[in-house]
């Protein structure tokens, strides 16, 4: 078993920023762990989407953290995730880990 993982920190001014990962070649995602660095209190919402532009997991908002693991969905191509509606200027760990 390998792991892939696609690291980012990436800061959001404005309310918005993303990340785009190197084409995945197959796979099942693992884990999408996105974590404000500054301030733990930084509310912001977030998503995964497809190279056709379809969001493949679309996440409410949450307060300092998102770390969804074990999901075990397939991944193929490019994927972005964007960081929408941060509440205040933040930087922000990405983390995509992909099982091959």
């Amino acid at each position: 078993m390998q792991i892939y993982q696609h690291r980012d920190t990436i800061t959001v001014a404005g309310g918005t920023n993303n990340t785009v990962s190197l084409k995945i070649n197959g796979g099942l995602c693992q884990q999408l762990l996105i974590r404000a660095l500054t301030d733990s209190t930084t509310q912001f919402r977030a998503d995964l989407t497809d190279s056709n532009s379809i969001v493949r997991r679309h996440y409410a908002f949450h307060e300092g953290e998102i770390n969804d693991s074990g999901m075990s969905f397939p991944l193929v191509g490019q994927y972005t995730i964007n960081i929408t509606n941060a509440n205040q200027a933040e930087t922000f760990d990405v983390i995509l880990a992909v099982e091959e």
